[in-house]
């Protein structure tokens, strides 16, 4: 009775073994089926088509978290083309990538000696890539300008550590740039005489970074963006003290120097905000008379000194801005998305009126970090929120069906 007591026993203990690891099986399945939701197939649009592109950037050979997220988007002449790269981690050089329509593929559009190129701009008519962190820092930071098809040296700053943001402005390009102390965060360029020169701000009569390179312990002085807004220049300061403290500030460009307006509250800034590259602002956009600017949140206004809030639904943190220009009309388009259970809902809205018409929505196991439009097609970026995977920069076309009137 005992032997057989012994062996009953023996075999529970075994079979509660097998249960475990049948029991472990079963979540791991269940955790990798949950995880296999990087596909087109789950998302049903009534009003428009989604194809997916590929991977704009399997090309970096980079494991960083970040190094194939699509900070942004651009579309030239037709062609589709990603900023990549993560100029955190330093594991640069990257690739500017381009989709070839006709070969359905991705391709090397050229090669770049940054970690990343954070963002595409256009200065006086031309496209051009900001290269947020040269490759080892060597003494000059570059940006790019395509021609021909290739990406050609626009500009080079002398001791730069990074360029964060470019306007033209008064036949002249000024760049918000990181510099260690005592040095000046942004750079005018005047293409003309191919002249750089440092930009100083200014707040109560007294030079900003004279003062603050003095008289505090400050690690790096940065002007993150500039916006150019009914005939004037503003930039957005951010000074990065020892001890974790930070402020951010606009400045209005008057006299060939940056005048204190206003100091931006922190507590607009998100802290649970889907970062891009580590930006301070996601995303700006001008329509008319007014600046768009999103720290998660999406702020209004003219002069930098008034800002008003716009109600996004579900709290949903904005992560890109466009602006539409057809027709004599300007439109703003927004690009939000909410986390929820491990994934995104990933929502594009249309600004009419200051009430916001939504265009379309999808769950995804992917954040939206850019968008482009073309024509009536929508180009969405796909990217992880510090957290490495595989399908970091898929890019998904959307084809709004003609007769929306979302969009129109």
């Amino acid at each position: 009775m005992i032997l057989i007591s012994r062996f009953a026993l023996g075999v529970f203990y075994i079979n509660r073994k097998l249960l475990v690891i049948i029991f472990c099986i079963v979540i791991l399945l269940c955790g990798c089926s949950k995880s296999i939701k990087y596909t087109t197939d789950d998302i049903s649009l009534q009003n428009g088509v989604v194809t997916d592109l590929g991977i704009s950037s399997a090309g970096n050979t980079s494991l960083s978290q970040n190094s194939r997220n699509p900070w942004d988007i651009t579309i030239i002449d037709g062609d589709v083309y990603v900023a990549t790269g993560d100029y955190d981690k330093n594991t640069g050089g990257i690739s500017i990538w381009k989709y070839d329509d006709s070969e359905s593929e991705w391709i090397n559009s050229g090669d770049v000696e940054q970690e990343a190129i954070v963002r595409f701009v256009k200065l006086n008519d031309e496209d051009v890539a900001i290269g947020g962190d040269p490759v080892d820092r060597p003494e000059y930071a570059d940006t790019y300008v395509l021609k021909n098809g290739k990406w050609e040296i626009f500009s080079k700053i002398k001791g730069a550590l990074h360029i964060f943001d470019a306007e033209y402005f008064d036949n002249a390009v000024y760049f918000g740039v990181g510099y260690e102390a005592n040095e000046y965060p942004v750079v005018k360029y005047i293409p003309e005489t191919n002249e750089y020169v440092n930009i100083p701000l200014y707040k109560n009569g007294a030079d900003v970074i004279y003062v603050l390179g003095m008289t505090l312990n400050v690690e790096h002085k940065r002007v993150y963006d500039l916006f150019s807004v009914n005939g004037k220049l503003f930039c957005a300061f951010s000074c990065y003290y020892t001890e974790g403290k930070s402020t951010i500030e606009f400045f209005e460009l008057k006299n060939d120097r940056f005048e204190f307006c206003t100091a931006f509250k922190m507590s607009k800034m998100r802290m649970d905000k889907i970062v891009k590259n580590q930006m301070l602002f996601n995303c700006d956009a001008v329509v008319g008379k007014s600046c768009y600017i999103s720290t998660g949140n999406l702020y209004k206004t003219e002069d930098f000194t008034k800002f008003d809030k716009i109600d996004i639904p579900d709290n949903a943190c904005v992560t890109d801005l466009l602006v539409d220009k057809r027709n004599n009309k300007e439109i703003l388009y927004v690009m939000a998305v909410v986390k929820k259970d491990g994934e995104y809902e990933n929502v594009i809205y249309k600004l009419d009126s200051n009430n916001l018409i939504k265009v379309y929505s999808f769950d995804y196991g992917l954040s939206a970090l850019s968008f482009a439009k073309f024509g009536d097609d929508f180009y969405i970026g796909l990217g992880c929120d510090g957290v490495y995977s595989d399908d970091a920069g898929r890019v998904l076309k959307i084809e709004i069906f003609k007769n929306d009137s979302s969009i129109s």
